[in-house]
C-alpha cells in the first residue's frame, strides 16, 4: 500500500480486507478469559493471580495462529492504520503490565478489575482505525459491567468478571465477520 497517495477510507478498506478486523486477537482474548475463569474455579487466588499473568503471554501467539488459519494479516505493517493499531496494543500491554504485577502482589481483586478494563483501552483506537464503533462500544460496556460486578458482588468477583469479559469477547468474535462484511459493502459502494 502506498501510504503517500492513500486516503483514510482507502486505508480502512485495506485494513478491513487484510486484517479481518483483528479477529484473531479477539479469539485469543476469549481464550484468555476462559482460562482465567477456569483458573479461578480450580485454583486458590494466591496461585491464580500469577496464573492470570502467565496466561496473558499466550494471547499474542494464539492471535497470530488464528489469524494465519483464517488467512488474515494480523499486522498489516505497510498500512499506517495497521501500525497504529499494533503500536497502541503494544503500548497498552507494556504500560499496564507493571500495574498487573503490583496489583497481584497487593490486591488480586484489583488486579482482575485492572486486567478487565486496561486490556481493552486500545479498542478505542481500533474503532477509529477500522472506522467502526463496535470496538469502543465493547470497551465501554465491558468497563461499566465489570466495574459494577466488582463493586456490587464482591464475593463473586472472581467468577463474574471473567464470565462477563469472556461473554463480551464471544459476542465480538461472533459479530465481527458480519459487521465487517456490512462495513466493507457500504465502504466500497
Amino acid at each position: 500500500m502506498n501510504d503517500k497517495t492513500a486516503d483514510l477510507q482507502d486505508l480502512r478498506i485495506d485494513l478491513a480486507r487484510r486484517s479481518a478486523w483483528n479477529i484473531g486477537f479477539f479469539v485469543a482474548g476469549l481464550l484468555l478469559w476462559i482460562g482465567i475463569l477456569v483458573t479461578n474455579l480450580t485454583t486458590p487466588i494466591e496461585t491464580g493471580r500469577m496464573v492470570w499473568i502467565a496466561l496473558t503471554f499466550g494471547v499474542f501467539p494464539i492471535a497470530v495462529l488464528v489469524s494465519r488459519l483464517i488467512r488474515a494479516d494480523p499486522f498489516c505493517n505497510d498500512n499506517p492504520l495497521g501500525q497504529l493499531v499494533g503500536y497502541s496494543h503494544m503500548s497498552v500491554v507494556s504500560l499496564s503490565f507493571p500495574i498487573f504485577i503490583i496489583a497481584a502482589i497487593y490486591d488480586p481483586h484489583i488486579q482482575l478489575l485492572a486486567m478487565a478494563i486496561l486490556l481493552s483501552i486500545d479498542f478505542y483506537v481500533m474503532s477509529w482505525a477500522f472506522g467502526s464503533p463496535v470496538f469502543g462500544l465493547h470497551a465501554a460496556a465491558r468497563t461499566v459491567l465489570v466495574t459494577l460486578m466488582w463493586a456490587v458482588f464482591p464475593e463473586s468477583r472472581l467468577t463474574l468478571i471473567p464470565m462477563v469479559v469472556a461473554t463480551f469477547y464471544l459476542g465480538t468474535v461472533i459479530s465481527l465477520p458480519i459487521l465487517r462484511r456490512r462495513w466493507l459493502e457500504q465502504a466500497t459502494k
